[in-house]
């Protein structure tokens, strides 16, 4: 009866062991797969953190890239500039002959004149009036009107055309660009056959003295845009190397009659600027601007109203003021 007791007790026991011993296998697999799960959550946050992270800095690459693009496109933008203006040529109605052989210096006049003035497009006949006019008031001060010099030149601008005119020796390429960023043409004078253009008809004995318009640039090209006076098949919308154009610029020497004289361009500004912001309306002359208290006084001095032109007002606290104009 003991041995069947005792027997029966290490039955028990063994099935209460065996118990302790699979409860505890089955907590110790269930905190392991929970610390299993945890880690994998966690590395899944990571992964996601990462990705997320990823995706952030790729919004801020294209961000970025977008904004480099607008950047990109708007330096595109200004990388060239390309003033609207007539074309004229030094010989316009292509006959060659008296004035008209040396017409080069008063098509540039004309041209820039009528920019001013908002012209768009010009007829032959009134190319040449405006020319002929040119040519008999240097007749009259000078007794000719051939090869005249940036002098010359910026004294006719100035006493008779609409717009002012400041003669600049030993020019640098971004002070021209500068100029034609303000949306003011440059009138440069050239050695004609360091052009190399073979469209201007020169004469194998003649000084080789030129006139034309800068009217633009091109960064991406290196080249300045002109409306060429003598070229006879491309004269409109020209293009010339930066370094073709700058190293032909020239000076007319009246003593020696001949081109090497100082290289030399002309920059031309408005005669009547209004400006963009305050509307107020001056008249410009000798490097200082006098207001304009009543448009009314363009018709008691004769004077062009299309020729007022918009400017900022950045531009003219550059020009000293002088004494107001008054109606006589």
């Amino acid at each position: 009866m003991k041995k069947i007791i005792y027997s029966y007790f290490i039955i028990c026991s063994a099935l209460a062991i065996a118990l302790i011993i699979s409860h505890s296998w089955s907590f110790f697999s269930s905190a392991k797969m929970q610390i299993s799960n945890e880690k994998n959550n966690e590395s899944d946050n990571v992964n996601n953190d990462s990705f997320a992270e990823t995706e952030k800095n790729e919004q801020e690459q294209q961000t970025n890239d977008n904004g480099n693009e607008l950047k990109d496109n708007h330096l595109r933008e200004s990388e060239k500039i390309n003033l609207e203006m007539p074309y004229i040529h030094e010989s316009p109605d292509k006959s060659w002959t008296g004035p008209w052989k040396n017409g080069c210096e008063e098509a540039s006049i004309a041209m820039v004149g009528y920019y001013y003035l908002k012209e768009k497009n010009i007829s032959i006949k009134e190319s040449m009036d405006y020319m002929t006019r040119l040519f008999e008031k240097q007749n009259q001060i000078w007794g000719s009107n051939a090869d005249s010099d940036a002098s010359r030149t910026a004294q006719i601008i100035n006493d008779y055309t609409n717009y002012n005119a400041t003669v600049i020796t030993n020019p640098e390429i971004e002070q021209i660009k500068a100029e034609l960023r303000q949306k003011q043409p440059v009138i440069s004078l050239h050695y004609g056959k360091e052009l190399k253009n073979p469209n201007i008809p020169f004469l194998a004995t003649g000084s080789y003295y030129h006139m034309m318009v800068i009217i633009g640039y091109d960064d991406t090209t290196k080249e300045f845009i002109t409306h060429d006076t003598g070229d006879i098949k491309t004269g409109a919308n020209h293009r010339y190397n930066y370094d073709i154009l700058m190293n032909s610029l020239s000076d007319f020497d009246h003593q020696t009659k001949r081109t090497g004289g100082n290289p030399s361009v002309i920059f031309t500004y408005p005669k009547f600027a209004k400006s963009a912001e305050s509307n107020e309306l001056y008249y410009l002359n000798n490097n200082a601007k006098q207001l304009i208290p009543d448009e009314k006084i363009f018709s008691l001095k004769n004077w062009d109203i299309r020729a007022i032109t918009i400017v900022s007002e950045k531009w003219l606290k550059t020009i000293k003021t002088a004494e107001d104009i008054l109606i006589n």
